[in-house]
C-alpha cells in the first residue's frame, strides 16, 4: 500500500513500506465517512474522475453499527504513485469523508 499523509504527498521513503509495481490491477482503497445522504455519489463521482474504467457496481458499502459512519471499499487499476495521491487528496475535500486508506 502506498503512504499518503494528510497533504496527498507519497511518503516514498517510508521504512518498511510495500513496493508497489505499476500498473496495479485491483488495488484496493477504503474510504470511511459520515454517512450523508449523497456520499455515494460524491464518492464514485471523485473516484470516476481518477480511475475512469471504475466498476461502480464493485463498491462494497458497510454501515456503522450506530449509523453515523459508512465505509466504501472498492478497487481500481491504479496507474501510478501521482493517480493515487491525487485521488487521496480529491477524496479528502469531501467534507463528509474521514479517513482514506
Amino acid at each position: 500500500m502506498t503512504l499518503i499523509n494528510k497533504q496527498g504527498v507519497v511518503a516514498k521513503d517510508a521504512p518498511d513500506a510495500p513496493k508497489i509495481e505499476f500498473p496495479c490491477a485491483n488495488y484496493l482503497i477504503k474510504v470511511v465517512a459520515m454517512d450523508a445522504d449523497d456520499i455515494h455519489i460524491q464518492v464514485v463521482e471523485c473516484v470516476l474522475k481518477h480511475a475512469p474504467d471504475f466498476d461502480e457496481s464493485s463498491i462494497n458499502k458497510n454501515v456503522s453499527s450506530k449509523g453515523r459512519f459508512v465505509s466504501f471499499s472498492f478497487r481500481i487499476n491504479a496507474e501510478s504513485e501521482d493517480q493515487l495521491a491525487r485521488l487521496h487528496k480529491d477524496l479528502m475535500v469531501v467534507e463528509a469523508v474521514k479517513m482514506v486508506m
